[in-house]
């Protein structure tokens, strides 16, 4: 009896193996390709900030450009006092360094 018990799961569980052993091979096959989907799609989420970032400060440089071109006298006055640090002839500049 035993014998015959024995003789009827291993029949019962060919087919579960064999089932198993199928999943295993695709899963070795694609496992590779959903790790280079989910790098793949990081790497999208960065660069697609990275763009809108970079269109971002493109949008800025030209603003800056089209002030420039115009000549505006008071943007002309804002940079050079701001990122040239100039002063007007008769003009004192004071600095103050906070600690």
């Amino acid at each position: 009896m035993t014998q015959e018990l024995t003789d009827v799961l291993l029949k019962n569980k060919k087919p579960l193996l064999l089932a198993l052993a199928a999943a295993a091979v695709v899963i070795l096959f694609l496992g590779g390709s959903f790790v280079s989907l989910a790098h793949n799609k990081l790497e999208l989420r960065k660069l697609t900030r990275q763009s809108a970032q970079l269109d971002k400060e493109h949008d800025e440089l030209l603003a800056k450009k089209d002030l420039l071109e115009k000549e505006d006298p008071a943007y002309l006055e804002h940079i050079a006092r701001t990122e040239y640090h100039l002063v007007k002839p008769g003009e004192t500049e004071f600095r103050f360094h906070v600690k």
